[in-house]
């Protein structure tokens, strides 16, 4: 259910934005690039069942509102997950930014939780801070399921904390 609630959001922040108005469409622009480490606690059916090391890239580019990445993570029970997709950031005061997130992947079980197939949606929401104009600190909730592509489709959330490092 979060999940879904997630991407509406992503949504309509994107068409709302009014930096870039959609009237405007996506003109690709340039903005900094950065690196993301996070820790995060795996939840699954209501329940804390492990951890998660997640690594994420993203570009230099914007299109409209959005900036693109690419993200893996791995938990400790092998759960292998990797993505590409957009964050959209809105600044809600100096350095203070709310971000929403949606990244369509891969998911490989191995010995981690079944979430019904191998196709997997995150989608999620982040507090963000900078600290100065080079590191930031967030933290963030996300959900990934199937979108209801397979029958079984129990999903998996993770509450995580990251760092934040900025490219030149």
């Amino acid at each position: 259910m979060w999940g879904g609630i997630y991407a509406v959001l992503f949504s309509i922040s994107t068409i709302l934005s009014y930096e870039n108005p959609i009237k405007n469409g996506f003109p690709e622009s340039i903005t900094k690039s950065y690196i993301k480490h996070s820790l995060s606690a795996v939840e699954f059916q209501n329940k804390i069942v492990g951890q998660e090391a997640q690594y994420s890239f993203y570009e230099n580019k914007k299109f409209g509102p959005l900036q693109r990445g690419r993200s893996i993570s791995l938990t400790d029970q092998g759960g292998l997950w990797l993505g590409f997709g957009f964050i959209r950031k809105v600044e809600l005061n100096h350095g203070l930014y709310f971000n929403f997130d949606f990244f369509p992947g891969v998911y490989v079980k191995n010995n981690e939780e079944d979430l019904g197939g191998w196709i997997m949606f995150r989608s999620g929401i982040e507090l963000e801070y900078s600290i100065n104009t080079d590191w930031k600190i967030s933290l963030g909730y996300d959900h990934r399921s199937s979108g209801d592509i397979w029958t079984y489709n129990p999903g998996m959330e993770t509450v995580k904390v990251s760092i934040i490092k900025n490219l030149i």
